[in-house]
């Protein structure tokens, strides 16, 4: 059967109802879809030594014949089971070793040959290849070269999954060339078929650093496309002017429970001032951690409807809109703020039939529309809006805003918001076409948080303030990464708790994946230590992106009401619910984040009067990874905190440990300012002389596909 890029994965051998199951819930269903589903980091096994230049610390492929295999228990831990192998060549031998994996015993018997590829170390009496891979010699797809490793979910394996896509890679040739000829030549990028080929067959660092940035380039590129077209819109439709009322903001501004800030006042005013215009306001609010937006959007929405108007307010996650939709009735209570979310609707503080609030809505009985996707889906029917509100927009791609803001009458007026600090310089070269308020001061009365550095061996302390913490009726965080790391002696491990007890060291064997974009093991096993452990006498939450969104919002919405005592958690609480009663943060592997996240981690806690407390718990003693968090304990600015991380963390290795924070792309990170200029300029350009991309028209069918993908999701 010939392959296309349209045909099925289950046309792959071996692919049946479970694995392709699997790989739809990565998004995977075709052999095109496949090919997109591109690596985050790889392991260099493309130096070959023969084993007596095996060296310490190496990277290597050892071909190999087994010369003995037996399986023993760990002499510290017997739960911990050690295969070792003596593997031999011509010219020496070399011991492997792999942990809890007795079923090799069967697989590599004495006297067969293949190829190792690992890690070595001397830490154990000798020199011996860790947990390495194994695989026929010369078939060369998880050995011998530079080894793609890849989002799983599921029953999928990094071997399934990489013998599908080398099995899928003769399709990379029916992807067309969407950038301009004279573009791919001028920027020397390699044809879009060679990129998807050689960004899961590398044949050399060379190709693979040019082939990540023709990838990185078409997001980017694409992504100013977008915002072009949305100008170019915008400039087509006018906007309903709001007229200024000064006497009803002073009123309202007199009515609030706390003094604004300069900060807030100055942001409202510049937002106010835009939604009196014809011309559609396009303003990025940033603010930090508890700066204060949501009081400024609300007088921006109260400001709306005093003239007559209706808006709507996007929020990313279910607990966030509802939290927001609560706020938004507390400062607007004459207000009707209504609530649609895939699984809530309600009208004030009335819960009912979403048919029942569509019936209102249709009414034009409901002021302002708070809610999630479930604002974007079709066959909803808004009324006229005059004012749109995206929180944590960087959360939406360009997509849903695009769809939110319709393509008839009069234009709304867009507010976007993020409390995710964004060095300026960056953010005029993402969000180029947007007007910018910054909120750089807090509110009176907050409590700075005590953050602290703590070394893993030092951690007892931090799990007894925790302890003391939940004793006084608080709340806890402990936040985890999730570490791409097979077992071995330097794997990830769970921090000492208190009383002497040692977590199974199946916690390190558990960790797994970068970001969030591997598994979640690591987080569930600490969360079922914790509970057997100290705190077994409290609730403890495991939360983590494989759950559902339901059980998720579940969750949460038990810590935020108190019935969790401790959430173990990987960074998806870093934007969402607002808990005042959590005082404690522990952020464990914490030299594994970016400055700007831990700091977003961090503002999770101290959001009331009650004194809080932030552990920065890392593993790696060296004098960078210390001086970096440092800055973290040194300063309580999220936009210094980002500038700072963006100078240290440098364009670094996009497939690494640092945090994009940007869905719209796959590969292109905050670190890549440069390139977003070049695909800016590039973008400006091209647009100036063909605004609607008429002469373009593979350029333009891609970012109507993009505008189009939001449906489908």
């Amino acid at each position: 059967m010939a392959l296309h890029r349209s045909t099925s994965v289950t046309a792959l051998s071996g692919v049946g109802p479970t694995a392709a199951a699997d790989l739809r819930n990565l998004g995977i269903i075709s052999l095109g879809d496949l090919l997109m589903h591109l690596p985050f980091r790889y392991d260099d096994y493309s130096h070959t030594p023969n084993i007596a230049d095996i060296r310490p610390d190496q990277a290597v492929t050892v071909t190999a014949r087994v010369r003995s295999i037996a399986t023993h228990p760990s002499k510290t831990n017997p739960h911990l089971k050690i295969t070792e192998a003596m593997l031999e060549d011509d010219t020496g031998t070399l011991k492997a070793m792999w942990f809890n994996q007795p079923f090799l015993e069967k697989v590599l018997k004495p006297g067969t040959n293949w190829a190792f590829a690992g890690k070595t170390d001397a830490k154990f009496g000798g020199l011996s290849l860790m947990n390495p891979v194994h695989e026929p010699p010369g078939m060369n797809i998880q050995t011998g070269r530079m080894v793609p490793v890849y989002g799983l979910a599921g029953s999928l394996t990094q071997n399934r999954l990489r013998r599908m896509i080398v099995a899928a890679l003769p399709v990379a040739a029916e992807f067309e060339e969407w950038l301009p000829s004279h573009l791919v030549k001028t920027e020397n990028f390699p044809s879009l078929a060679e990129a998807l080929h050689a960004i899961h067959a590398p044949p050399s660092p060379v190709v693979l650093t040019r082939t990540i940035e023709r990838l990185k380039f078409d997001e980017l590129f694409l992504h100013q496309l977008m915002f072009a077209a949305v100008r170019e819109q915008c400039k087509m439709r006018p906007a309903h002017p709001l007229p200024i009322d000064e006497s009803f903001l002073k009123a309202f501004v007199a009515s609030l429970p706390f003094t604004l800030t300069n900060a807030q006042r100055r942001a409202a005013w510049e937002i106010i001032q835009d939604c009196a215009k014809f011309v559609p306001m396009n303003r990025l609010l940033e603010g930090d951690v508890g700066s204060g937006k949501s009081v400024v959007a609300a007088m921006a929405i109260a400001h709306a409807v005093h003239r007559g108007e209706k808006a709507a307010y996007l929020a990313p996650t279910e607990i966030l809109a509802e939290q927001q939709q609560a706020a938004l009735q507390k400062f607007l209570p004459d207000l009707a703020v209504g609530l649609l979310t895939g699984n809530r609707a309600r009208i004030g503080s009335i819960d009912m039939p979403r048919n029942k609030l569509l019936v209102a809505l249709a009414a034009e009985n409901i002021h302002c529309l708070v809610g999630t996707h479930a604002l974007i889906q079709d066959g909803l029917k808004l009324p006229h809006l005059s004012l749109v509100v995206v929180d944590e927009q960087h959360r939406f791609g360009v997509q849903q805003r695009h769809t939110l803001l319709g393509t008839e009458g009069e234009a709304p007026h867009l507010l976007s918001m993020t409390a995710t600090p964004i060095p300026r310089s960056l953010a005029l070269t993402l969000y180029g076409d947007l007007d910018i308020s910054i909120l750089h001061e807090y509110p009176k009365g907050r409590k700075l948080i005590v953050t602290k550095i703590v070394p893993e061996l030092q951690a007892k302390a931090v799990w007894s303030h925790v302890l003391d913490e939940v004793k006084k009726g608080r709340q806890a965080y402990i936040v985890c990464p999730l570490i791409e790391s097979e077992p071995s002696s330097s794997a990830w491990r769970a921090p000492p708790l208190p009383g002497g007890a040692s977590p199974d060291d199946s916690i390190g064997r558990g960790l797994r994946g970068v970001g969030g974009r591997g598994g979640s093991a690591s987080v569930t096993e600490l969360g079922k230590t914790l509970k057997a452990g100290p705190f077994k006498d409290y609730e403890v939450g495991i939360l983590h992106g494989k759950l559902k969104s339901d059980e998720k919002t579940s969750l949460l919405c038990r810590f935020r009401d108190g019935e969790v005592d401790i959430l173990v958690s990987t960074t998806v609480v870093e934007v969402g619910v607002d808990v005042p009663n959590a005082t404690v943060m522990v952020v464990v592997g914490a030299e594994r984040f970016g400055l700007a996240q831990l700091h977003q981690l961090r503002g999770r806690v101290g959001r009331s009067d009650l004194s809080s407390f932030c552990y920065l718990v890392s593993q790696d003693a060296s004098r960078a990874s210390s001086e970096r968090l440092s800055a973290l304990v040194d300063c309580n600015d999220g936009f210094v905190l980002a500038e700072k991380d963006l100078q240290l963390r440098g364009s670094g290795n996009v497939f690494g440990d640092a945090q994009s924070g940007f869905p719209d792309f796959k590969l292109a990170t905050i670190a890549d300012i440069p390139l977003m200029k070049r695909a800016r300029d590039i973008a400006q350009r091209l647009c100036v002389d063909d605004p609607r991309l008429e002469g373009h028209p593979l350029l333009a069918a891609r970012v109507h596909s993009s505008f189009e993908q939001v449906h489908l999701e």
